[in-house]
């Protein structure tokens, strides 16, 4: 093959900084840790809480690929995405749709860690029922949810010509067309 009949590599951009990867893979422990029972299970959810309050605050502050603005699932880009079209912009973050398993997963978490709470820290929750199969709950649509994530990370990032996985190892994409 010549030189010249080789495609170049895209160069890759810088996406997601360290503390958005560090809080993804503590996240995916902390959760497989405390649903396999392993560990404190009261002060890693405590922990994950913390990172979910660190997570949301720098969705507000820290750099444009993280930020919530950058990737908010609005109707117009969720119309766009389920109709196929490209993203706005060259999107370089998550799809409409990827965001939306974000904030769904997120919003589970928070609720999951704000029932755990609830059991341990209120003498008018301690002890109740529903609210034990509430958290058990929300563990199990978290659990249910994780594999839907994987799949759509791995279809979407076949469908983009990058690995997403590993991006979220390595923090870096490939620009979009």
């Amino acid at each position: 093959m010549t030189t010249a009949a080789r495609s170049p590599t895209p160069q890759r951009i810088m996406v997601w900084d360290p503390l958005v990867r560090v809080f993804h893979w503590a996240l995916v422990l902390g959760f497989a840790l405390n649903y396999a029972e392993i560990g404190p299970h009261r002060y890693i959810g405590y922990t994950l809480m913390g990172l979910i309050g660190l997570r949301i605050l720098w969705g507000l502050v820290g750099p444009w690929s993280v930020r919530w603005t950058s990737f908010w699932p609005t109707p117009a880009r969720l119309k766009a995405a389920i109709r196929g079209h490209a993203a706005e912009g060259g999107r370089i973050t998550h799809t409409p749709l990827g965001a939306l398993m974000m904030i769904s997963l997120l919003a589970l978490l928070l609720g999951l860690g704000t029932t755990g709470m609830l059991m341990v820290h209120t003498e008018r929750f301690h002890d109740l029922h529903w609210m034990e199969e509430l958290h058990e709950g929300l563990a199990t649509a978290v659990l249910c949810l994780v594999p839907v994530h994987v799949l759509g990370a791995v279809l979407e990032g076949r469908k983009q010509g990058d690995n997403l996985i590993a991006a979220m190892v390595h923090g870096r994409r490939r620009p979009q067309p």
